[in-house]
């Protein structure tokens, strides 16, 4: 039987690896689809449309419940003044 910290070491690499996948596929996404060069009035609605299909996903959703719950998360004012919705 493995050591808990191993397990957990091997965790947050798995995390890690798919987080920079992720990151990197969302960022190509938005260079090819140029929403650098969308409005401001979209750029807020992004935001929110964005945030919307990240708390969508059942693992995101019930992961940040738990890091919430444990204090784990910053203190933020949501939503801002920078997401609206469509």
């Amino acid at each position: 039987m493995r050591q808990p910290d191993d397990h957990f070491r091997d965790i947050e690499a798995i995390m890690q690896k798919h987080a920079a996948s992720l990151e990197a596929e969302i960022r190509a996404l938005q260079a090819a689809d140029e929403t650098a060069q969308w409005s401001s009035a979209w750029k807020r609605v992004y935001n929110w449309r964005f945030a919307n299909a990240f708390a969508k996903q059942k693992i995101f959703r019930n992961w940040a419940a738990d890091a919430e719950a444990w204090g784990l998360l910053p203190t933020r004012e949501y939503p801002n003044q920078g997401n609206q919705k469509l």
